[in-house]
């Protein structure tokens, strides 16, 4: 059989040569809706792990993992769930006209959603998906904070998702048990910067316990597209 894990490098080899950004382009931002406590997850958390990796240089792809609570009570509390983020994937359910949320889901630009296992669907929508502009975006990462200054576009409020890397749990009970998930991307926090058209200012503390990657800035929409982006690399 062939290599299923070693389809997304083969497919993404094609879409990233064709969405290196230009200098007026920021990264697309791609959100896997995920869960510890879902035994369909951790695929799709490799897909996305490898799509992560794969950006080196010219940035084409910001992906983020958010990490849903609604698994939490059928035998293991992912410990990076969060009920904001479960919220966040309602949000999209409205918007998309999904009728339910499920895991793993995958949203590309805010725009299209798709099972987050489904390689070939991921590397259609990445194709298609517009490219946001460059988000121009100040940031000053400094002992257990982040501080970023950004203007928002007209239309559009600006958020920062900050995520955590090289991350690894031994689940003992639940889907997976015992198995020993890794993860990148995780978000831990998403703030908001700037409201619609306004220059925004916010510091963000950081838990010292976090191993942070770095963090992703943007501009989203009422109809959560995704308009404009940048990466803060740390």
């Amino acid at each position: 059989m062939r290599d299923l894990f070693a389809l997304p490098l083969v497919l993404f080899a094609c879409t990233a040569a064709e969405s290196t950004p230009r200098a007026n382009e920021g990264p697309i931002v791609i959100e896997l809706f995920t869960s510890q406590g879902c035994s369909s997850c951790p695929p799709a958390d490799r897909i996305l792990d490898k799509l992560a990796a794969s950006g080196s240089g010219d940035v084409a792809l910001a992906p983020l993992a958010f990490h849903v609570d609604y698994w939490d009570d059928l035998g293991w509390p992912d410990p990076y769930a969060s009920p904001a983020w479960t919220e966040r994937q309602r949000q999209y359910a409205r918007v998309l006209g999904d009728k339910s949320i499920y895991t793993p889901q995958l949203v590309v630009g805010g725009r299209s959603g798709m099972v987050g296992s489904n390689i070939v669907a991921i590397t259609a929508a990445i194709a298609k998906a517009p490219r946001p502009a460059l988000l121009a975006a100040t940031a000053a990462w400094k002992p257990g904070a982040l501080e970023i200054t950004t203007t928002a576009p007209a239309g559009a409020d600006v958020l920062v998702a900050i995520y955590e890397d090289g991350t690894r749990t031994k689940i003992p009970r639940g889907e997976n048990a015992g198995e020993t998930l890794a993860g990148d991307r995780i978000v831990r926090r998403l703030e908001r910067v700037a409201v619609a058209g306004a220059k925004g200012t916010v510091t963000v503390k950081l838990d010292p316990s976090w191993r942070v990657g770095g963090a992703v800035v943007f501009a989203q929409r009422t109809d959560k597209s995704i308009v404009a982006s940048a990466l803060l690399r740390k």
